[in-house]
């Protein structure tokens, strides 16, 4: 058998070739234990399906084995591509750097970790056909620590939900799936890529909701409390159109007190409340003051990020302007 024969008789070799239906982005760190299940799994639940995949697997400067087995598997299946950063940049930045290398008319993302169920993936890729654009998944009978993951959890859930306008109840599920028109020109959203889930929330037309299987993950990889409330704070920063307006509320609020305490003082005689009023109105001016300057420089670094005003999703419409100019130019009378 040459090896032309070889590569349409090999689904791997053919998935390689051609532009594949589905990309699956993996981002890894230190999960050589769970790499081998994970590709076998991710392989046994799309071959059913019929569609053509890729696997692109992006290790964030793991210090196991994990890169060394990702390579080795690439050598037997090339639907398996393999990208390994200089250092560990985070999730977030391995998921992008997955994004941005897709292929396929669609796109999915789970983690490594197993604590997402690739048996559910088929799932979000039917829900995806029915016409969304992105499709999150919910995790079922989530058994997690209550104080440490659930509580800061359910309050970014609220957090984005205010923020994005979209009603999805599970931000930190690593389960996605999405059309690849919305991970277009990803660069231009500057340091929000740091908070993927959100940002595609901001790109998507159509977003729907799919339960599925959840396994704690073994690995004690995930994100710890101080952590999560760093994430939020840091999508609070990234996203919130007015950061410090709730501290210059609180400013002005006190300049209130102040004012009103020395109104007080002066009327009871009493110097203790006219030092309690000069504090309060001091501090509140103070407070207000630097809440414009942070303001301010906000402003300015949102526009140093360079964030666009839009995005267009399809170019639909240069198609029939083509035509239109093409049948102007000849229907239009020829001079002599």
């Amino acid at each position: 058998m040459n090896e032309r024969e070889r590569s349409e008789s090999d689904p791997r070799a053919r998935g390689a070739q051609r532009q594949p239906d589905v990309s699956v982005v993996v981002p890894v760190f230190n999960n050589e234990s769970t790499l081998d299940a994970l590709i076998d799994r991710i392989v046994a639940a799309l071959e059913p399906t019929g569609a053509s995949f890729e696997m692109v697997m992006v290790d964030d400067g793991s210090r196991d084995g994990s890169l060394a087995l990702l390579l080795r598997r690439a050598e037997r299946d090339a639907r398996l591509r393999v990208y390994a950063m200089l250092r560990n940049f985070g999730g977030q930045s391995a998921i992008c750097a997955g994004f941005d290398r897709v292929r396929g008319r669609r796109a999915v993302c789970l983690d490594a970790d197993l604590e997402n169920h690739p048996e559910d993936v088929p799932k979000l890729l039917a829900k995806l056909d029915e016409g969304y654009d992105l499709v999150c998944g919910v995790r079922e009978n989530r058994r997690d620590p209550w104080l440490t993951r659930r509580v800061p959890s359910a309050f970014m859930n609220w957090y984005v939900r205010r923020q994005t306008g979209r009603n999805v109840r599970d931000i930190g599920c690593g389960l996605r799936a999405m059309d690849s028109s919305i991970l277009k020109n990803l660069a231009s959203e500057g340091e929000r890529r740091r908070l993927v889930t959100p940002m595609l929330l901001r790109r998507a037309h159509a977003v729907a909701e799919v339960p599925i299987g959840h396994t704690p993950s073994s690995l004690r990889l995930g994100h710890s409390f101080l952590t999560l409330l760093g994430i939020a704070a840091d999508y609070y920063l990234l996203t919130a159109r007015r950061p410090f307006l709730v501290a210059g509320l609180l400013a002005l609020a006190a300049t209130l007190a102040g004012v009103a305490v020395g109104l007080a003082a002066l009327l009871q005689g009493s110097a203790s409340l006219g030092i309690a009023s000069l504090i309060l109105a001091a501090g509140g001016l103070l407070g207000g003051l630097l809440s414009l300057v942070g303001d301010y420089v906000q402003r300015v670094y949102q526009l140093g990020q360079g964030l666009p005003f839009y995005v267009i999703r399809e170019d639909v419409g240069a198609a029939a302007e083509s035509a239109g100019d093409d049948a102007r130019a000849v229907a239009a009378p020829r001079r002599a």
